[in-house]
């Protein structure tokens, strides 16, 4: 965007994520799939929701926002809606997740990385930050739409398949506050 804007090259710093509030070896709910994100048009709740509509996989959305009432009235019988939970259980949602749905476009996308961190392969949007965290077919799965067809294919295609925690983990690692402080350092000191 930088470079489309303003004409010029831009040194990238991804964002320091907790990567260590995570236990990628915590036990899996097998069809259990996790959505954290504000209740939002453009975080896209209302497609997730449906994408599970009539799949035996489960999801479970976490989040506030003004779309709430309105998604609550048709959600599937497989999707449950949360409001605000406490770090310490999102972090528990995350580990017992056995994948993670992120298909709005955003800049970066902390909450990609947390899923990896938790061991949980991600469904994303091919577009924004998501093409930075997640590698198709190492990390997770990336879909080309936002539509419920799009992301039911790639919940089954996660769900089908064995995901090595990990290296996921490892992924998610990359973008640790560590890293972050790391980088920060080399590029202020190219400057």
């Amino acid at each position: 965007r930088i470079r489309t804007v303003y004409g010029r090259d831009a040194a990238v710093v991804h964002p320091p994520v907790d990567v260590d509030d995570f236990d990628p070896h915590a036990e899996k709910e097998p069809g259990r799939f996790l959505w954290a994100h504000r209740l939002v048009a453009y975080k896209q709740p209302q497609v997730d929701a449906e994408a599970f509509r009539g799949l035996p996989n489960r999801l479970t959305m976490v989040g506030v926002g003004p779309l709430a009432d309105e998604l609550r009235r048709d959600l599937p019988p497989n999707v449950e809606l949360r409001g605000w939970v406490s770090r310490e259980e999102l972090a528990r949602l995350y580990e017992r997740a056995s994948g993670f749905i992120h298909v709005g476009e955003e800049d970066f996308g902390i909450t990609m990385v947390e899923a990896l961190a938790a061991g949980a392969p991600v469904v994303a949007l091919a577009r924004g930050g998501a093409l930075d965290i997640v590698r198709p077919d190492e990390d997770g799965v990336l879909v080309g739409g936002a539509d419920p067809a799009s992301v039911r294919e790639a919940v089954e295609r996660i769900a089908a398949r064995d995901w090595d925690r990990d290296a996921l983990a490892a992924r998610a690692a990359e973008f640790s506050r560590e890293r972050f402080l790391a980088r920060m350092l080399e590029t202020l000191e190219g400057f």
